[in-house]
């Protein structure tokens, strides 16, 4: 209705035509006007958008079938139809005009393809221009994919530059020589092999760590984070360079670094291999800050689920049930009034059956919450003090927390107080010690000391204890968030930096209503609808049993039996056993890669491709060749093919599981 409904002057533009030609003439009109193109053939038309359209010129649907798309006729109609509406075919001009639109719209924060596309042919329905063929639109799409790289490179290179020494300090990364001025051997110069080759694997050495990933929470890979975060903050890329740059171009610019070894990178331009190590030194201090955020909560939640553990095991071990213990206060009470002159090991002990029964009756007094809390609170300060706090402590000087919520100001102040005082037994008597917000009540009692004589005191070690359990849960919810960090960032900057202006373009591509009460009520007529159907089909489920009475849970999960093995899974088996053997790994993919052209569907690690097929095709059959038979990339280099080391060296994957996973698909 909205897109194939005449107006009245698309109606008058009919005038004399008749039959099949008539609803061929109104047909592609209303095509033209709702896809921005004319039909190819008649099975682009929805049926019944031509049962509405043959109404309205009084002609009988059936009657296009004799209408030819490909007729003199119609090609006739679809340029009188371009007179009339204005549509033209896609010139040369139109071509420059289309690429240059996009570049201005997508250099800064968009390199995918199919969006591109999108917004090509928008810009086309706007401007009234029929798409042109389909090679010619993809390659409008790779020239404006490859002027917004160029453009999004050349602003940040210029952003670079203007910081002092920065790009400098970007070519030591891969540069042996600083400057960038190595000398290659021949030219004159007497160059040392040997250091020169100490040189280049001190520069891929530096470039490897950066790369490197945690390994599992300990105070060794704490501390490797935090030497390789003080190694990328040494260059000083500022943070300024990638202002108003997608996320998704970043990460293209650092995924292309990433794969490429330093060799690689010094055969790049000098801009682009700035902006390429800027992008991975930007990403990776984003990433290592946090993952020294999330090392630090999960060092503090393993100080407390240990000191929870050990108090557990001493107090089951300690523990023995006294069954009684009315009638043991009876016989207490009866001896010291039948002998109140004697000794508590002659009168008391003889009654209630000797001293081990009364040391039970004591320990299961004391197992108590309260006592469990006091006891737990001890292990976990004697855990902090003893290991953990020098790695705490150290973090906290190259994290900087931030908050904006004048509500755990006292938690920001326990901060900067914990690092100016680090040595002492207690808190210094003149500064203001931020305690409500920060120590709990129930660490009261540890945190302050109260001397026979004088004013109370604070315990530092306490102290910082409780201040690195207050930083954790009000990390974990983001009211205090950490400069320079990606996941544990500044809630505000959650939002895009246009959010206020596209505000309603962004609702509605995320589906969303912008009243917020609409939306609210829309979420839980969700949640209650899926609720109930689970309520329903729950009891139903015969693997599910709800009950409170499973020491593990209310919920069991019975565990499914077996599958039975495919009927004729063996006889497949037998049959491709028998015709072709074991075939090896690397004729696999031989064949995969020359039947299936499955090298076209490979895509680059950066935002253009620089392989020829066939080079790629003989790099992936060495190195499956060097991984297959455990020969090793360097001993496969040796051979007279024209590869060297590193540009295998960027392809191969991380280990031979990895490769097969990759390649029996």
């Amino acid at each position: 209705m909205d897109h194939f409904t005449l107006s009245g002057d698309e109606a008058g533009w009919l005038r004399n035509k008749t039959g099949a030609t008539r609803l061929g003439f109104a047909v592609q009109l209303k095509f033209l006007t709702w896809r921005g193109r004319f039909p190819r053939m008649r099975m682009e038309l929805p049926p019944d958008a031509v049962e509405h359209v043959a109404k309205q010129v009084g002609v009988a649907a059936a009657e296009l079938g004799f209408y030819d798309f490909t007729s003199r006729a119609a090609k006739w109609h679809r340029s009188e139809l371009r007179d009339l509406t204005g549509w033209h075919e896609c010139t040369k001009t139109d071509l420059v005009k289309l690429v240059s639109h996009l570049v201005d719209v997508i250099w800064h924060d968009e390199r995918r393809e199919e969006q591109v596309r999108a917004e090509l042919l928008r810009q086309m329905c706007v401007d009234l221009i029929e798409p042109p063929t389909a090679a010619q639109v993809n390659t409008i799409i790779r020239s404006a994919l490859h002027q917004a790289d160029e453009r999004a490179v050349a602003e940040v290179a210029a952003r670079l530059a203007r910081e002092e020494d920065c790009p400098r300090r970007l070519d030591a990364l891969v540069f042996t020589d600083p400057t960038g001025d190595d000398t290659e051997p021949g030219d004159g110069a007497a160059v040392d092999g040997d250091a020169s080759e100490e040189d280049e694997d001190d520069v891929e050495s530096v470039l490897a760590d950066i790369k490197a990933h945690p390994g599992n929470v300990s105070l060794n890979s704490l501390l490797d984070e935090i030497k390789k975060l003080k190694q990328v903050r040494a260059v000083g890329v500022p943070a300024k360079a990638f202002t108003s740059i997608g996320v998704q171009v970043i990460n293209a610019w650092r995924a292309r670094a990433s794969a490429s070894s330093p060799s690689h990178l010094r055969r790049f331009d000098a801009p682009v291999r700035h902006v390429l190590l800027a992008a991975l030194l930007f990403q990776r201090q984003r990433e290592i800050t946090d993952t020294l955020v999330e090392l630090l909560n999960s060092t503090v939640h393993r100080i407390n689920a240990r000191a929870e553990k050990k108090v557990t095991e001493a107090f089951v071990a300690e523990f023995t049930k006294v069954c009684g213990k009315a009638r043991l206060l009876g016989k207490i009470a009866t001896a010291s009034l039948g002998a109140p002159e004697g000794s508590v090991r002659e009168v008391i002990y003889p009654a209630v059956g000797g001293e081990k029964t009364l040391k039970d009756l004591v320990a299961e007094m004391k197992a108590t919450n309260a006592e469990f809390a006091c006891s737990k609170r001890e292990v976990f300060k004697s855990s902090y003090s003893n290991h953990y706090r020098s790695e705490l402590m150290k973090l906290l000087g190259v994290l900087g927390f931030c908050s904006s919520n004048d509500q755990h100001k006292p938690v920001m102040e326990a901060l900067a107080l914990i690092e100016r005082h680090s040595s002492t037994t207690y808190l210094p008597l003149g500064e203001t010690i931020p305690l409500e917000g920060v120590v709990r009540k129930d660490w009261m009692e540890f945190a302050i000391f109260t001397p026979d004589k004088g004013p109370k005191r604070v315990m530092r070690t306490v102290y910082e204890a409780c201040v690195f359990q207050a930083l954790r849960d009000r990390l974990r919810c983001k009211e205090i968030w950490v400069d320079g960090a990606d996941k544990w960032r500044n809630p505000d900057e959650d939002l895009p930096d246009d959010f206020e202006v596209r505000r309603a373009e962004y609702y509605e591509k995320l589906n969303k209503p912008r009243d917020a009460k609409l939306f609210i009520a829309q979420l839980q007529s969700e949640m209650r609808t899926e609720l109930s159907a689970l309520d329903t089909k729950l009891p139903k489920l015969p693997w599910v049993t709800v009950s409170g009475k499973h020491r593990n849970g209310a919920i069991k999960f019975t565990e499914p039996e077996p599958q039975k093995e495919p009927k004729n899974l063996r006889k497949l088996k037998k049959a491709i056993r028998k015709k072709w053997g074991t075939v090896a790994l690397i004729d696999i993919l031989k064949e995969a890669a020359l039947r299936t052209g499955m090298l076209k569907a490979l895509a680059p690690v950066g935002t253009r491709e620089a392989i020829d097929e066939a080079k790629l095709l003989e790099r992936l059959l060495l190195i499956a060749y060097a991984y297959g038979t455990n020969s090793g990339i360097s001993s496969v280099a040796a051979g007279d093919h024209g590869h060297r080391v590193g540009s295998r060296r960027a392809m191969r994957p991380r280990n031979r599981a990895h490769f097969r996973l990759r390649c029996l698909p």
